[in-house]
């Protein structure tokens, strides 16, 4: 574990310590808002994230910003590596993902830790496969989050994001703009109580990147090969990126 390195965000940015306090919250209520909120897509959409990564049996994979562990243990039942690493800088998420793996009774070997996506205590080049679902969108510096998953894949590896992202459509993309902006907040409010907290969601679902500029910005970070698939019309892209 490392302790949780205080961000300088970029202008107009949350803090690290903003971010953590809105998932400490969340923490209890946000699988429950993340199926609702989805209809239940979300899980597919980890299906293909896992298929993409192309993890094998002897495969050392990462996955930052576990939150409350659904990619992990979709990794774990489908992806079957020899071990993944749940990291989330929020301990609260993490307890509920530790909750889940206590059933789990395959051979991966699952593991937990608190560190900071954007500074990782981990040796170089020592993972085979890193994995982020729905977390880089938080991250107040994107860029130092590319340069060390950079640097802890070991050559050939694999970063895979899987992440809301901008539907190529224009009237699909305004219904969709039309529904984060009046569902995801609402929602999320009689769920919680938190209305905030989901404003706050929605906003850094608009500030993100499109595919072709998150795709910019990962080349940019040294990544030889990247591209993207998009699921659900562009709402949600994976973009595979390989060192």
């Amino acid at each position: 574990m490392s302790a949780v390195r205080r961000t300088v965000p970029e202008s107009g940015k949350p803090t690290t310590e903003k971010v953590q306090s809105i998932f400490q919250v969340l923490a209890p209520d946000y699988d429950r808002f993340n199926r609702l909120s989805s209809l239940g897509i979300d899980r597919s959409w980890r299906k293909r994230a896992v298929r993409l990564a192309r993890v094998s049996r002897d495969s050392v994979v990462l996955d930052l910003a576990a939150g409350t562990g659904d990619l992990t243990m979709e990794l774990a039942e489908r992806g079957r590596p020899a071990s993944v690493l749940a990291t989330d800088f929020v301990e609260e998420m993490l307890d509920v993902a530790r909750a889940k793996a206590a059933g789990y009774q395959g051979e991966t070997v699952i593991d937990f830790a608190v560190a900071d996506a954007q500074d990782l205590p981990f040796e170089d080049e020592r993972f085979d496969v890193v994995t982020v679902g729905f977390g880089v969108r938080n991250l107040p510096d994107r860029s130092a989050n590319f340069r060390e998953v950079y640097r802890v894949l070991k050559p050939g590896g694999r970063y895979v994001v899987l992440e809301m992202s901008r539907p190529p459509f224009g009237p699909f993309r305004s219904l969709y703009h039309f529904y984060l902006h009046t569902v995801i907040p609402t929602l999320g409010g009689l769920l919680t109580g938190h209305r905030g907290s989901f404003e706050y969601l929605r906003d850094s679902i608009l500030a993100f990147p499109g595919q072709v500029a998150l795709a910019g910005e990962l080349h940019k970070a040294g990544f030889r090969e990247v591209t993207w698939r998009n699921l659900t019309f562009g709402i949600v892209a994976v973009h595979v990126a390989v060192k």
